[in-house]
């Protein structure tokens, strides 16, 4: 085209039918060019210039940039095919290519997560520190499966038509050499707004990275990826990881940027495409799910992985803290915070989640929007591990399959009157995480879909006090005197609102754990309903003190304000490692529990 066709008031449909009335030339007529490839850790980035670019303006209104590459894609007039080779190119007759891309590759209109009538479409940047990519470029990111030397070439294929001309502007003449690796995330800009998410004075650097396996199902699909920057940012940093819910972004929608105060980084994403930050089945980009295809092949944690070497790379970049890491989310993202922290408990410190689904095969709403993304619960689709996939993500299932392995603190919570997320798959999740003793606080009424999780001490849904570690014991408790009844799934059973282990703290800066002996200083909270309460305590997350089964150890509980001790006993450490005081005496105030061989 030699004009732009975005101008005045033309809609969408008319700038389509422009379009496609562009295309009319024979293929060996018009061919893709100005082809360049740049190679980073493991990822080559190839851009090309177009033939008769769709769109030829700087700025297009992403709603009607999504709507136009969507039609384009459903009439599959114009194509390009990538090919790769370890010798120069003289034919690509014969050859299979290894990427078939659809025009409007530059333009990121995933960014916004749900598009909204004023976002304007943005282009990608492909090389650090310059200008987003001018439009008409096509972009294609590979990552090859061995190192060396290859050669690229690009065609244009219109109407079903391949011009396979090659010439030295749609080939490379010389050879890029090439490692094996994940790429690097490139940065597309940095901004420093007065406020973001209620914290003042902010860096944001916003950067994409092409994943391909095994952070996703298909080669160079562009993610975006926001690192956030406090005022005062701790040395080492704590980093958390923030879930977005059901129409929200990388910008919003996780809740709050939780610990900034305390200068924690924040790191978020956006879901592509919303498996409720789980995964999804390897074959999910094929189009819609089938039984038959689909069981030919399994489901992949892609979110969750691409999510954690994200993290990995950030901590290359800044001076961070990872045993200090913690996840937390909102709804969909509030779902995905436990999934996290449960099945990545090596890597996640503490969680915390708002009325999120625990149990997908459960909910009554949002059931087949898991089925999107790991086939229906009948078809019996497997994860990669073997396990079917609708059983590896439910978590109640998760916790009784692995009662020994270790879980960080997560504090949840949901609406008894719920009716799209659900109450019964809540209640079952509480009682799984009481059974099987792992650090939890819940909180329920009838907030519904807003109904916030609280965090200890400070009792709030936005700070935490506590100094949580992976490398650091934390304590289970279970069966609490002040624990509400949340009753047993029905949402007219039980308290209408009510709490578990809400009052209980522990305190980080003093425990012991050694091979003779295990140490921790326990409390009640000041707003705590009694002054004194009952509660079981199992040492989780231990370290060092490891008793073998069947061994008999001693305890002992002395209050820190009177140094008296309040109470002694023994335990039998059970058949799965784990020691369980029962009905131990915890005050307002502290106490200090010592458990010995």
């Amino acid at each position: 085209m030699t004009r732009s066709l975005i101008q005045g008031s033309f809609s969408w449909l008319a700038l389509l039918a422009a379009i496609l009335a562009t295309t009319v030339a024979a293929a060996g007529d018009k061919q893709a060019g100005k082809l360049k490839a740049r190679h980073k850790a493991g990822q080559t980035l190839l851009t090309f210039t177009e033939v008769d670019p769709p769109v030829t303006e700087d700025s297009i209104p992403a709603r009607e940039l999504q709507n136009l590459r969507r039609k384009l894609k459903e009439d599959g007039a114009i194509t390009y095919r990538i090919y790769r080779s370890e010798s120069p190119f003289r034919s690509v007759e014969g050859m299979e290519p290894i990427a078939e891309l659809p025009p409007l590759t530059c333009w990121n209109v995933d960014y916004f997560g749900s598009i909204r009538p004023e976002h304007m479409a943005l282009r990608y940047v492909v090389q650090e520190g310059k200008d987003p990519v001018p439009p008409g470029t096509g972009i294609c990111a590979y990552n090859p499966s061995k190192a060396g030397k290859a050669y690229y070439a690009v065609t244009v294929v219109i109407d079903g038509k391949e011009n396979t001309k090659i010439g030295p502007d749609n080939s490379l003449a010389a050879p890029i050499e090439e490692s094996v690796g994940q790429g690097v995330p490139i940065l597309q800009r940095t901004v420093k707004p007065e406020r973001f998410a209620y914290v003042e004075n902010p860096t944001l650097h916003y950067y994409v990275r092409w994943e391909s396996p095994p952070n996703c199902s298909v080669q160079g699909k562009p993610i975006d990826y926001l690192v956030g920057i406090p005022p005062e940012l701790a040395k080492p940093a704590p980093v958390g990881l923030h879930l977005h819910c059901w129409g929200g972004s990388l910008n919003g929608g996780y809740g709050w940027w939780y610990q900034a105060e305390q200068g924690h980084i924040l790191i978020a994403s956006n879901q592509v495409p919303y498996d409720w930050w789980t995964g999804y089945h390897e074959r999910y980009w094929d189009g819609n799910p089938n039984q038959q295809e689909w069981k030919q092949g399994v489901v992949h944690p892609y979110s969750q992985r691409r999510t954690l070497s994200f993290l990995e790379w950030a901590a290359t970049q800044w001076d961070v803290d990872l045993s200090r890491t913690h996840v937390a989310g909102n709804s969909m993202g509030g779902s995905g915070a436990p999934m996290f922290a449960i099945r990545h408990s090596d890597r996640i410190a503490w969680a915390t989640g708002w009325v999120g689904v625990h149990i997908p095969a459960k909910t009554p709403r949002f059931k087949n929007s898991y089925a999107n993304v790991y086939g229906q619960p009948k078809w019996n689709i497997k994860f990669e591990d073997g396990t079917p996939v609708w059983d590896y993500f439910d978590d109640t299932w998760y916790l009784k399959q692995h009662p020994k392995k270790e879980i960080g603190l997560i504090c949840f919570s949901n609406g008894k009157n719920d009716g799209a997320i659900g109450w019964e798959q809540a209640a079952e999740f509480y009682r799984a995480l009481q059974e099987t003793r792992r650090p939890h606080i819940f909180v329920w009424g009838q907030s519904g879909h807003g109904q916030r999780a609280r965090l200890p001490v400070s009792l709030a849904d936005r700070y935490m006090p506590m100094d949580l570690r992976t490398d650091q014991s934390q304590p289970a408790f279970t069966d609490c005197s002040l624990d509400d009844d949340p009753g047993n799934g029905d949402p007219n059973d039980g308290d209408r609102e009510g709490q578990s282990n809400l009052y209980l703290f522990w305190e980080t800066d003093n425990v012991v754990d050694t091979k003779d002996s295990w140490q921790m200083t326990v409390g009640l909270v000041a707003k705590a309903p009694e002054d004194a309460c009952t509660a079981s305590i199992t040492p989780r997350r231990v370290q060092q003190f490891k008793p073998a089964p069947r061994t008999q150890v001693k305890w002992t509980n002395t209050s820190i304000d009177t140094g008296k001790v309040v109470e002694t006993g023994e335990a039998i450490v059970d058949h799965l490692g784990l020691i369980t005081l029962s009905e131990v005496r915890i005050q307002k105030g502290k106490n200090r529990i010592a458990i010995s061989l």
